[in-house]
């Protein structure tokens, strides 16, 4: 294998003071030593105040207040040095082995993941893994294109090549990254066992109906560019498919507001969970969910 190959981590920054210490010294706590963490202020605000002193933390800039997390994760990439890069939001964390564990596979497979846990915070709340009883190995990416939460590998660099987030978005922005990459990779190594804690904080990332409404509005513009032959690095055989992933996603998030379930992420793995269809082409007329019904779409759906 060689020597260990070190990990860049991004990290946008936006009114982050609350959360963005836990997120880091979740990556100083990591058992895996190569990385460097690069924090991207968004909102013009001088994190290293409250960061603790490492070599391996550097602090770059936006220029620009609220520029959105595509420009900032994008400013990161361009600050990255190292051959495997990463990303987290700054009111995540990780546990301890993640890159000790997801880095070498990274660098044998081109991309690896692990299982994400949703979790009230601060709890005890709603608490769920993304996976359940999921197969340990290489993955085509279509069975990754079946999930609608946000899903962060650890990449070659080389595999990323010069892929870019749209920064036209703020909303899916990280599905259209990671899946474009994945389609043109083949796939990608899923580790089973939970790595990351993926925080629902109640008042700031409860789905609001502006939420819905603004998701709407960003998976119509995806679908629009991807039919008008802006291909986000989809290699051109994966359009009609990606085509398909972004229309169930649209559909699923038109049939969230009635499912009485406060976060996205928990109907969407009760959706999963459950084998319930839901229609690609849906526009949002759905009765109750779960023990008050269903979401009843056509036969489009890609599962």
């Amino acid at each position: 294998m060689g020597r260990p190959l070190s990990v860049s981590v991004v990290m946008p920054a936006y009114r982050a003071e609350a959360s963005i210490g836990a997120a880091v010294h979740s990556v100083l706590a990591q058992t895996y030593p190569h990385w460097e963490l690069i924090v991207v202020a968004d909102d013009g605000v001088d994190y290293r105040a409250l960061l603790p002193t490492d070599r391996r933390l550097v602090l770059v800039r936006t220029g620009a207040c609220g520029s959105g997390p595509s420009a900032a994760r994008n400013r990161g990439l361009d600050a990255a040095r190292q051959p495997l890069v990463t990303f987290l939001d700054s009111d995540d964390v990780w546990y301890p082995d993640k890159l000790a564990i997801l880095a070498p596979l990274a660098r044998t497979h081109g991309i690896a993941l692990a299982n994400t846990r949703f979790c009230e915070y601060p709890g005890p709340g709603y608490d769920a893994d993304c996976w359940h009883d999921v197969a340990e190995g290489y993955h085509d990416w279509r069975f990754f294109a079946r999930v609608s939460e946000s899903l962060w590998p650890v990449y070659q660099r080389r595999v990323m090549a010069r892929a870019r987030f749209p920064e036209r978005l703020r909303f899916a922005e990280d599905a259209v990254f990671t899946l474009s990459i994945m389609a043109r990779h083949g796939g990608a190594y899923l580790y089973p066992r939970v790595l990351h804690e993926y925080r629902l904080r109640p008042g700031s990332l409860s789905r609001s109906g502006d939420t819905v409404r603004r998701a709407d509005e960003a998976y119509g513009w995806v679908l629009s560019a991807l039919r008008k032959g802006d291909r986000f690095s989809f290699p051109p055989k994966m359009v009609a498919f990606a085509i398909a992933v972004f229309e169930r996603r649209r559909a699923l998030n038109r049939a969230f507001p009635v499912s009485g379930m406060r976060y996205f992420q928990e109907f969407e793995t009760a959706v999963r969970a459950q084998g319930i269809r839901i229609g690609a082409a849906a526009t949002g007329q759905f009765v109750q969910y779960g023990n008050r019904g269903r979401c009843d779409g056509d036969s489009n759906s890609i599962e």
